[in-house]
């Protein structure tokens, strides 16, 4: 199912890439994927180890922008965060509190992200995404 799933999300980012390309803008399906779109969008796409693209970008505290709304989404839909303060919380910028979620995430998952260190890198975008997703 995993693959499946990895499958059809590397077409539809290449598909997606494919239509900017031309000119065209794809629909935006959900919230996950207006800000992990627009992140992609950005700064591009890289494949962690277990398979999934991920933004081909290092977050950390003082980031700000799609990237770090995309973060704090997958951190809201991962219950790191509660979801009611999701609308306070998606604000694009990595602050204490995203770093705090972060910080939690690292440490319930230190094998698959590498361990706490704050930094939101290949390791740690490639098992929240999935996370987040499932």
């Amino acid at each position: 199912m995993n693959t499946i799933r990895r499958t059809a999300t590397r077409v539809g980012v290449l598909g997606a890439t494919l239509l900017m390309a031309a000119g065209f803008a794809a629909p935006q399906a959900s919230a996950r994927s207006g800000y992990l779109e627009a992140c992609t969008n950005q700064v591009g796409t890289r494949w962690a180890s277990n398979g999934w693209p991920v933004p081909a970008v290092d977050l950390a505290r003082g980031s700000t922008g799609d990237c770090v709304r995309a973060l704090q989404w997958a951190l809201v839909r991962t219950a790191f965060v509660d979801s009611a303060d999701a609308p306070t919380f998606i604000d694009g910028s990595f602050g204490p509190k995203t770093e705090a979620a972060v910080l939690r995430f690292q440490s319930k998952y230190p094998r698959e992200t590498g361990g706490p260190d704050g930094i939101v890198g290949i390791k740690t975008w490639g098992y929240l995404i999935p996370a987040a997703e499932g």
